[in-house]
């Protein structure tokens, strides 16, 4: 698991970095952050899910993108996304950028607050999970909209969120 002293950039509104801070000052501050959501799709057109660890600091045995996380201070969003799929999936794709959107969430009576470049890859070959994820499931667009309708807090805030900002996009790269 990350190391929750490892280093962020502070962002303002605009996503000009404005400072660094801590992970673990992330959620006692609730100061605006960077992170990279990556969606995945194998050949047979489906986007691979994982489920988080228990361990997990926020959003804990819920399921979420192919891979997602802080990008870290110094470090641009296509660096993050590389970064994050090798140390989660133990795999390297080319990635595309979908959208970067400004995100806010409240878990454990604080905000988190994060600007998300949301990433589309393509990759069919052998997936090893890290100690982050404990469980990948390949999910055609229309599974997991009943998935969502039938139970949404199975799933991340942020993966309801970014779904839903780029599912046309998704839908248009599956075809």
């Amino acid at each position: 698991m990350s190391d929750s002293s490892e280093l962020l950039d502070i962002v303002d509104k605009n996503d000009n970095v404005i400072g660094k801070d801590s992970k673990e000052n992330k959620f006692k501050k609730e100061f605006i952050t960077r992170n990279v959501a990556i969606f995945i799709l194998d050949n047979d057109n489906k986007l691979l899910i994982t489920k988080r660890s228990s361990k997990k600091i926020s959003f804990p045995n819920r399921y979420d993108l192919a891979a997602c996380g802080n990008v870290k201070s110094g470090e641009t969003y296509h660096e993050a996304v590389k970064r994050e799929v090798n140390e989660e999936l133990g795999i390297d794709c080319k990635v595309e950028l979908l959208n970067k959107i400004y995100n806010k969430f409240k878990e454990n009576g604080k905000n988190i607050k994060y600007f998300t470049a949301i990433f589309l890859g393509k990759y069919s070959g052998k997936v090893i999970l890290n100690d982050e994820l404990v469980e990948l499931k390949k999910l055609t667009l229309s599974q997991i909209d009943s998935l969502i309708k039938k139970n949404k807090n199975e799933f991340t805030p942020g993966f309801i969120n970014d779904y839903r900002q780029v599912k046309d996009q998704l839908i248009n790269a599956s075809h």
